[in-house]
């Protein structure tokens, strides 16, 4: 759109001007000049006067925010059709504020100023339209930026603070006013504000244009009693409206601004739309006014022609010009109003008087003669004609009539088409197609514009738009016959679309019954009659173009001069001008053909028309080639030719791949021109005979001969994936069988078919090598014809290749069948052939198989290589891909047949595969094989798996073993033990076998580190364990050779083989730890076993082998059960000084501990520990030794497992160690122990190590069967060097256990002792509390008094207060305090003596004395409420009170007595006795 001026392509909407928001400098002088770039985006706004000193002074910033927000709504652009107060109210224009309206016309006549404004009126002689002019885009332009239809004036009320003055002057008050508060200053100022917006409203109310004024208000005026009063008197005196036409803006936030900015334009759009009714009435009387069309004709014989009509003549504009300037003038009036039914009917109007201008005689005014020409006023016209069709399209679309729209396009090209061919510009003129390609673009344009903004086109349906038809169209626009002026004849004249996509003229009346050509709602669409996206448009554009660019090519050699002006001949009478031609040598025809194009695809690709793109894409391939661009050309040609080779569009494919060769060949892209070449000889490309033979001699040219042009250098290796490409060759690949055996031979065979009729092949090609890649690289093989392509094939058909024998035949359809038999191929240790590796790639260091081959692929021939490969190991072997490789002196191409299982692994499952079917036969229920029939020369297809394709992989695997496996083990197994398993196998083989097995032992879990082993010799581990105390664990046995039974040299037996049917035997040992959980075992035997000879008398063996799995259950041996009995003697130091109290007593030195022992702080006490041992399962065991681990001894194994683990340098890469602290004690769990115990300051030791268990003999090796049951007795001292800082619970340690399994007469009892441990019960430590010890005598006498000394320990942190209640007892008298309250200190003790006299015999109660704790807040670390209550409930020993004496005390603990003998140990009675003897002489 930017070839057309801006203002009569934009959407006009209505002025708006506001003065006061810009300074001097940045006066709206730039938004007046042209704008000289205007494209596709809309024409950019009028720029933003930046407020300076906006962050010194708030009422700047005010203007600079409301100015900001008045322009933010500004949109210009080609669309917008929102209407109302939803879209952008006004086109806003900042002006500073001393500027005025333009005067009117009147007002300058009145004044003899007229000279002053520029008039644009054709009578005017200053005028640019003078004398005939119609329209000129400075009156659009005057009235979109000169002649608001609303002026806002911005203005501030002076203040005396914004003066500057500080504070030397004072407000001065008049004594006149009622008030008293009327400043004179203020007063003077208010007047000159007022007198000027006075003025500035006569002056837009003489013009009719709204007015409107904006008064800002500072911070200051509102503080200020006067200012409503002021602002009163302001508006009384400018005469302004209190409701639309004044406003009071105060200081206000950004936000705020905005509204109030939105505000204003909502109020003042009313007014707005009354002005531009205005204009257009106005200029509607105008029109009226005008005379008679038919009394424009000016003859000269008239002489009664009036004053009007003379002076009509002498402005030299006819009524219908008036008319149209008129009716223009009323359509952009209502344009900017947003009145857009009314503007489409005004620019109709105006484009029927103008097309009826160009007619050469006019029918609105006859006689009137035409515009002429190639003349200015003629330019001028057709330009405004086709911005008044491409105004009046766009409100059809506006108005949601797709349809009329595209009729009124459609018009506008047919009728202007008349009119070229009456000025001698047709269509076989460049002028024409120039024209009418900016049609097509600009209408483009418009299409895409309105899209991006929200229209969204029609979806035809069947019925709404038929052909013939204009249904939609207005009424105006259906009644076509006013445009006679192109001389279609009479008034029964109607247009219509034909099915060639040609406009034309017919008769009879539109619409009207079948003769109009309506048809019902069956009828089909018509695609010309269906307005589509704007692709279709730049694509008409495109062909415009080109025929532009043929058309010029033809004038240019008609008149190549560029300095003379074209004359008539013959041939031209009408030449064009030789400014056009000036002109036209400066346009770029091939790169506006490819813009328009480009535009064109990208916007059919937007709407995912596949085919359509693909046409286009090639189009403009073809443009690029025809510039000189054949890279680019290329580049789209190969974009597009993968899809058509894709849906098989061979014919167009062909005709691209010629034009590619042509881009390769001009570029020196000979790889690209092999590789079409070859393309060019498959049979689906349709071609000639001769062309083919053309392609295939040239194909040959270039590869094989030194003279090409393509050969002047070596070219890097060229691979081709044919399966991209269109093949000359079908290639397949197939084994014989599915399935074979390791070390077996395997056939495969690979086919290369070419074809016949049409499509065959001219001549014989020769191909230099054949390599068949397998998933295995060791299997690869490489067929070769190291023949020079020169030598003639006459002189080769007699020799015989060595290791090659080749069979030929023909079919029944005719077809040649050679079959070639390359079995016997040689090893080539070296690798590939450095041909090989370039072709490749890459350097191939393994070794390939090689024989010789004649590769001659004739036409209409099957050529069968067939092969052989030898797996030596199972596995699926896969055909990876075929390569045919052609290598010259110059060129190493090589054609790669992937697999389908290769293609399909790629995903380019959607690609053509290599498998492409032969001509005339149809495919066969069974895959085929070629066979040579034994001793005759006749091939053979032979079916193989009916329904099945040909397979491309093998599957060797062992061959099937007849060995038999048998294991022989008592189950279940005892942890920790040398477990035998004896394990047998049988040969069932046919001849004596060699064999050797391996033995594996699976983990539990992969993810956990595995201390299980297996082994042959349990002596050997055992004295390895005893030795060093530590082992490698190993889970596997590998290599172990097998001999029969009962053979008397093991030796001999090896080196000869299992004879058939015998049977041999091997014992392993497993020893499992800590999980008692079953072990799965899996065991592998495998020999080698002779499969026969091949042809050169070698004996072939295979490897076979076979796998046998069982599981052996483990349970632990052992069961432990611990009691542990305190003891009596019960001490809490260790002091050398008794008298002292325990808290000032000296620090000491335990030496096991290693550590510091506070004597208040310590705890020691004795546990009888009694452990009961039992034999848990079914299997009686011979026991050698029992030994309790703890303290200082399982410390130094901990230590010395440490070390040995230290000096591993990497254990991450050892195997596991099997360690004496086995199953229930790893290193981890025993270090750990180690740091809980030393942290807490826990020591365990033996006291008395002397305690035999009960039932063992101390120098014998005991047997225990199943459920025996053993009990053994230590005692143990536990020393806690501080009780709080104690665990709840400690390990004392386990029971090491050192025996064997047994059984009566039985071979297996030849094993040695195994060592385990056996897991103990922890101990529970006391809670550190208030307790109490009690010191009585031996015994004591009837009537004899005695004293008892109890002591109460406090080893808690904190003091106690406690309340002492003595009860008293039978048999005892009690002499001293009954209650009374001690307070200990923390870590101290406190004495208490008791006087009692017995007065009974026998075991009596001493009284009870009841101590309570006061416990508010727990005491320690492991003090708790609940844990107190517990232990307060639980009977204890030597406890002082019982339960039932603590229960009406909420909180409370009961202190109890500690290493005393109670009388009873239930109920609530206990209480500490002692032993009264009776008086001397009372028993005898």
């Amino acid at each position: 759109m930017d070839t057309y001026p801006p203002e009569f392509v934009i959407h006009l909407q209505p002025t708006l001007i506001v003065t006061g928001l810009t300074s001097l400098d940045n006066a709206s002088d730039s938004s007046h000049q042209d704008q000289k770039a205007f494209n596709d985006s809309p024409p950019p706004p009028p720029p933003r006067p930046s407020a300076q000193g906006s962050s010194t002074s708030a009422l700047e910033f005010q203007k600079s925010t409301l100015l900001q927000a008045m322009l933010s709504r500004n949109n210009v652009s080609y669309w917008d059709n929102t209407k109302g107060l939803a879209g952008s109210l006004f086109y806003v224009i900042p002006e500073q504020r001393s500027y005025v309206l333009p005067p009117t016309r009147k007002f300058l006549q009145q004044t003899g100023q007229q000279h002053l404004l520029p008039s644009l009126s054709p009578t005017s002689s200053s005028s640019p339209l003078y004398p005939d002019g119609l329209i000129s885009p400075v009156f659009v332009k005057r009235h979109r930026e000169q002649i608001p239809s609303v002026f806002i004036a911005i203005v501030d009320l002076w203040d005396r603070e914004s003066t500057g003055a500080d504070g030397e002057h004072q407000r001065n008050f008049s004594d006149k006013g009622p008030l008293g508060v009327i400043d004179p200053m203020e007063r003077e100022h208010d007047i000159v504000l007022a007198q000027e917006l006075l003025e500035r409203r006569k002056a837009a109310q003489e013009r009719s244009v709204k007015f409107a004024t904006v008064i800002l208000l500072q911070r200051s005026h509102m503080e200020d009693p006067a200012i409503e009063d002021r602002l009163n008197f302001v508006r009384k005196s400018a005469g302004l409206d209190n409701k639309n036409s004044f406003y009071v803006l105060p200081p206000s936030t950004a936000p705020e601004i905005n509204d109030f900015a939105v505000n204003l334009q909502r109020s003042q759009y009313e007014g707005s739309m009354n002005y531009y009714k205005e204009q257009v009435k106005r200029h509607k009387k105008k029109k009226s006014n005008l005379p008679a069309t038919s009394a424009s004709v000016r003859p000269v014989q008239q002489q009664n022609a009036g004053v009007q009509q003379s002076a009509l003549q002498h402005q030299g504009l006819s009524v219908q010009g008036w008319m149209l300037r008129y009716e223009f003038k009323m359509g952009m009036f209502s344009e900017c109003k947003q009145d857009i039914d009314n503007a489409v009917k005004h620019y109709e109007s105006a484009y029927g008087l103008l097309i009826d201008m160009f007619a050469v005689t006019s029918t609105i005014t006859p006689g009137a003669q035409g515009l002429q020409a190639r003349t200015r006023r003629w330019a001028e016209a057709k330009v405004l004609a086709d911005c008044l069709c491409l105004k009046i399209c766009k409100f059809h679309l506006y108005l949601d009539a797709p349809s009329t729209a595209l009729f009124h396009f459609r018009r506008h090209l047919l009728v202007f088409k008349a009119f070229s061919e009456s000025w001698r510009m047709g269509d076989d003129s460049f002028e024409y197609w120039a024209w009418l390609g900016k049609q097509y673009r600009v209408f483009g344009d418009l299409l895409d514009i309105g899209t991006k903004s929200g229209f969204k086109l029609p979806v035809p349906t069947p019925g709404s738009i038929v052909y013939g038809s204009f249904a939609g169209m207005t009424e105006g626009s259906k009644d076509l016959n006013k445009f006679s002026g192109i001389g279609l004849g009479g008034g029964t004249t109607g247009f219509g679309i034909g099915p060639g996509g040609d406009a034309y003229a017919y008769g009879g009346h539109v619409g009207g019954g079948r003769g109009g050509g309506t048809h019902g709602p069956g009828a089909g669409i018509n695609p010309m009659l269906v307005l589509q996206h704007a692709g279709f448009f730049y694509h008409q554009a495109a062909n415009c173009s080109v025929q532009r660019r043929l058309h010029f090519e033809m004038a240019e050699e008609a008149f190549p001069d560029s300095t003379v002006a074209p004359t008539p001949s013959a041939s031209r009478p009408y030449p064009p001008s030789l400014q056009s031609m000036n002109a036209e040598r400066g346009i770029d025809h091939l790169a506006l053909t490819i813009e328009l194009l480009t535009k064109s695809y990208e916007q059919f690709k937007r709407h995912k028309s596949g085919r359509m793109t693909l046409f286009l894409a090639s189009e403009i391939a073809g443009t690029y080639y025809t510039a000189g661009k054949f890279e680019m050309a290329l580049k789209f040609f190969e974009r597009i030719g993968k899809t058509y080779r894709k849906e098989g569009w061979n014919l167009i494919l062909t005709s691209i791949l010629k034009w590619s060769i042509q881009c390769a060949k001009e570029l020196g892209h000979w790889e690209n021109v092999v590789e079409y070449l070859f393309e060019m000889m498959s049979p689906d490309m349709p071609s000639t005979e001769a062309k083919r033979q053309s392609i295939f001699d040239e194909l040959v040219s270039i590869l094989y001969t030194d003279i090409h042009p393509a050969n002047s250098v070596t070219h890097s290796p060229l691979i081709l994936s044919m399966p991209y490409i269109n093949s000359f060759v079908s290639c397949t690949v197939q084994f014989q069988h599915r399935q074979a055996f390791v070390s077996s031979a395997s056939k495969f065979q690979v086919q290369l078919s070419t074809f016949n009729g049409s499509g065959a092949l001219p001549q014989p090609f020769r191909i230099s090598f054949v390599q068949v890649e397998f998933s295995d690289p060791s299997l690869n093989h490489r067929f070769e014809d190291l023949r020079p392509y020169s030598q003639a094939e006459e002189k080769n058909e007699t020799q015989s290749l060595e290791n090659t024998k080749a069979i030929s035949m023909k079919d029944r359809t005719g077809r040649t069948i050679e079959w070639n038999d390359c079995s016997k191929c040689e090893l080539d240790a070296t690798g590939s052939s450095p041909d090989s590796e370039s072709v490749e790639g890459e350097s191939r260091s393994q070794s390939i198989w090689k024989s010789d081959v004649r590769l001659d692929i004739h036409p209409f021939e099957t050529k069968v290589l067939e092969g052989v490969i030898m797996p030596k190991k199972e596995q699926t072997v896969k055909v990876v891909k075929v390569v045919l490789g052609i290598v010259t002196d110059h060129w190493n191409v090589a054609l790669e047949f992937p697999s389908l299982e290769s293609l399909h692994e790629l995903d380019l499952s959607g690609l053509q595969t290599q498998q492409q079917q032969l001509p005339n036969q149809d495919a066969p229920p069974r895959r085929k094989w070629l066979d040579v029939i034994e001793d005759s020369t006749k091939l053979v297809f032979r079916n193989l798996d009916k329904g099945v394709r040909q397979p491309t992989e093998l599957r060797v695997v062992p061959r099937e073993s007849k060995v038999e496996i048998k294991t022989l083990f008592k189950s279940p197994a005892y942890l920790d033990e040398y477990f035998p398993v004896v394990i047998r196998v049988k040969n069932g083989e046919t001849c004596p076998v060699q064999m050797e097995m391996d033995v594996d032992l699976q983990p539990i879990d992969a993810t956990i580190e595995s201390l299980d082993s297996i082994l042959l010799d349990p002596y050997k581990m055992a004295n390895t364990l005893a030795s060093s105390k530590n082992h490698h664990a190993s889970q596997s046995l590998r290599g172990i050779k097998l001999a029969c039974r009962h053979s008397s040299s093991d030796s001999e037996d090896t080196a000869q083989g299992i004879p058939v049917g015998k049977w041999a035997e091997q014992t392993v040992f497993i020893r499992a730890l800590e999980i008692p959980t079953p072990r799965t075992i899996v065991c592998k035997v495998r020999y080698e076993i002779s499969t026969g000879t091949d042809g050169q008398n070698v004996e072939k063996r295979t490897l076979t082998e076979k796998l046998h799995s069982f599981r052996v259950l483990f349970i632990p041996p052992f069961d432990a059960e611990v009691d542990y009995v305190p003891q009596s003697n019960v001490s809490t130091d260790k002091g050398t000084t008794g008298d002292l109290v325990p808290i000032l007593e000296p620090n000491n030195v335990d030496p096991a501990l290693g550590s510091v022992l506070i004597p208040a702080l310590t705890h020691k006490e004795q546990y009888l520990m009694s452990t009961r041992v039992n034999n848990e399962g079914p299997w009686p065991v011979q026991v050698k030794e029992v030994k309790l681990v703890i303290g200082s001894a399982m410390d130094a194994l901990l230590d010395m497992e440490t070390m040995v683990a230290g000096m591993t340098k990497d254990p991450s890469s050892m195997e596991p160690v099997v360690h004496t602290l086995a199953r229930s004690h790893s290193i981890s769990r025993a270090r750990e122990r180690k740091r809980m115990l030393h942290e807490s300051g826990v020591h365990v030791d033996v006291v008395d190590e002397n305690v035999e268990p009960t039932g063992v003999q101390s120098n014998g090796i005991q047997e225990w069967r199943s459920g025996n049951l053993v009990t053994f007795n230590h005692l143990i001292e536990v020393v806690a060097a501080d009780l709080e800082l104690a665990p709840e619970q400690i390990e004392v340690g386990f029971l090491h256990v050192k025996w064997r399994r047994f059984e009566e007469n039985s071979a297996e009892n030849n094993i040695p002792f195994t060592e385990t441990n056996v897991p103990l019960q922890p101990l529970s430590l006391p809670k550190a509390e208030v307790f109490m010890t009690v010191v009585l005598p031996n015994y004591a006498q009837v009537n004899q008094p005695f004293t008892a000394r109890y002591t109460i320990h406090n080893p808690t942190g904190r003091m106690h207060e406690l309340a002492m209640t003595v009860e008293p007892t039978e048999g005892m008298v009690y002499a001293g305090t009954m209650q009374t309250t001690v307070k200990i200190l923390p870590y101290a003790s406190h004495a208490i003596q008791m006087n009692c006299y017995p007065l009974n015999a026998g075991l009596v109660r001493l009284p009870r004395l009841k101590l309570v704790v006061n416990k508010r807040k727990p005491v320690g670390r492991r003090a708790n409420l609940k844990g107190h209550q517990q232990q307060a409930q639980a009977p204890g020993q030597g406890q002082g009170q019982g339960q039932g004496q603590g229960q009406g005390v909420q909180g409370d603990v009961i202190v109890k007595v500690k290493g005393a003998r109670t009388a009873s140990r239930s109920g609530s009675s206990e209480s500490v006795v002692i032993f009264v003897k009776p008086e001397a002489g009372t028993i005898e």
